[in-house]
């Protein structure tokens, strides 16, 4: 079972291109990561496991961007740096 949804990505994409000026695509891009990556949260108490789930979730992302979202170089290179970042976020210590 796949850890992250094509259509959440198509949605912030498309949220992404009618923000109207960059802080809005700021706001857009972090959002749309804590709704991409949703399921890391059931593993936050599990070291191991979060670990396992939250790199083949980065390695799905990062597939998916390149394989559809090649031509929009900054939506892939954001979104990806904001889906890492959140994943350390959301470490456990």
């Amino acid at each position: 079972m796949p850890e992250i949804h094509e259509e959440l990505v198509g949605e912030v994409y498309r949220a992404y291109k009618n923000a109207p000026h960059s802080r809005s695509r700021d706001e857009v891009i972090y959002d749309g990561v804590k709704r991409i990556m949703f399921r890391l949260n059931r593993y936050k108490n599990d070291p191991i496991k979060f670990g396992q789930k939250a790199k083949t979730a980065t390695f799905e992302l990062e597939s998916m961007l390149n394989r559809f979202y090649f031509s929009d170089t900054e939506f892939r290179e954001r979104l990806l740096f904001e889906a890492k970042a959140y994943v350390l976020e959301l470490s456990p210590p």
